[in-house]
């Protein structure tokens, strides 16, 4: 039984690097980080739509909500941001309008930040949890803004690198 076993990870690391040998390190690369970029835009509309939610309540522009309106918003200003990443760059000479969008992407990445503060918040209050370590208030207090936070240099760090 354990040759059958040993047969079949060998057998599958065969095929993980014959994978590695066909596809190129920069694709594969690029595909993770197409799929972490995706993932990361799905939790911030969620976040932002579930915490303006909460914030506007269910107001209603043509059927759809505000806070999805809002969200959508959010994460079209974030991949604005993306695509500024593959324009050209002439330096100190890039147009005034570059610079308000990088402004703007800026704005809209620390407002997400705190949308985001504000949805774990709401969640975090909602669970009864606390520990030994860390106190009910403790968590509610520090989770909420590492969560937030470490969007928001994630963003940052990923859009303007």
């Amino acid at each position: 039984m354990q040759s059958n076993q040993y047969v079949r990870t060998q057998t599958i690391g065969t095929r993980l690097s014959s994978l590695t040998s066909s596809v190129p390190k920069k694709t594969a690369v690029g595909f993770i980080l197409v799929i972490a970029l995706v993932a990361f835009e799905i939790f911030n509309f969620d976040t932002t739509k579930y915490a303006l939610f909460n914030l506007i309540g269910d107001v209603r522009f043509i059927g759809m909500q505000w806070a999805a309106i809002l969200a959508i918003a959010f994460c079209a200003i974030d991949f604005a941001g993306l695509v500024r990443l593959f324009t050209p760059e002439r330096g100190m000479d890039e147009p005034k309008e570059v610079w308000y969008l990088m402004g703007a992407w800026l704005l809209g990445a620390t407002m997400n930040a705190v949308m985001t503060w504000w949805a774990i918040s709401l969640t975090l209050l909602n669970h009864n949890f606390g520990n030994e370590v860390l106190s009910r208030e403790q968590l509610l207090l520090y989770v909420p803004i590492f969560v937030a936070v470490l969007v928001w240099l994630t963003r940052i760090l990923f859009i303007g690198a």
